[in-house]
């Protein structure tokens, strides 16, 4: 990271923070793996005889379901609306057993103290959202607004919508928000509405995947966020 880039985004004067949450906040899936909450979604589609051949050997529901949601033709969108609920469900059971990311409750009590808005925009669901932030004594932090997977799934990330959602509702700028993501489908949400971003990257295939993405700000660690800012 180089020192113009932190002068761009700190002259800019921040107002929010908005993260991601599977990845920057915990890690969902740490006891209920995502694979298993995958192949319960190609299950489905298997009974329905939808499952798309270049498809299943995915591990990834996320991609799975948006994937399904945004092919046109027949039954699409009843059949991503199930898969959305059902990939809720898998959530909420994965939610159980979340561990927090290292260095991210520091880095959002250290937030809070400086009194910028906190909030949380995911392609996971609303409920397993809530659920780990109130477990881990979170949630009372997070002041801004909690935006969790649309009942439409084309309107996941990398679509800009949560993030333009967000924005209104903090009656700010996208310009004054910090938008903080360890995917592509986060860069490119963060880029379509104008919100600052930054790449959480623990390993080198995130790396590789931040640099594809052409994020400027990366870091590997949860709590070098704070150096970013004034």
């Amino acid at each position: 990271m180089d020192e113009a880039s932190q002068a761009r985004l700190t002259s800019v004067g921040i107002e929010c923070v908005l993260l991601d949450f599977d990845g920057p906040i915990c890690r969902l899936f740490a006891g209920h793996p995502a694979s298993v909450a995958a192949s319960r979604l190609k299950a489905r589609l298997g009974d329905l005889s939808l499952l798309p051949p270049e498809l299943a050997g995915t591990d990834d529901p996320h991609g799975l379901l948006w994937e399904i949601a945004t092919r046109s033709g027949g039954n699409a969108r009843e059949v991503s609306a199930e898969l959305n609920a059902l990939l809720a469900k898998e959530e909420v059971v994965a939610a159980a057993s979340a561990t927090v990311t290292p260095g991210t409750a520091d880095l959002v009590r250290g937030l809070r103290a400086r009194g910028l808005h906190l909030g949380v925009v995911s392609n996971n669901g609303w409920e397993a959202i809530r659920n780990v932030l109130l477990a881990t004594h979170l949630l009372e932090l997070f002041d801004g607004p909690i935006v969790g997977r649309p009942d439409d799934a084309r309107l996941m990330k990398p679509d800009g919508f949560m993030l333009r959602e967000a924005v209104k509702q903090l009656g700010t700028k996208p310009e004054r928000c910090l938008f903080v993501g360890d995917s592509w489908r986060d860069a490119e949400a963060a880029r379509q509405v104008g919100v600052n971003f930054v790449g959480y990257a623990k390993s080198a295939r995130k790396r590789r995947e931040m640099t594809k993405a052409n994020a400027k700000r990366v870091v590997s660690r949860m709590q070098d966020v704070m150096g970013l800012l004034p």
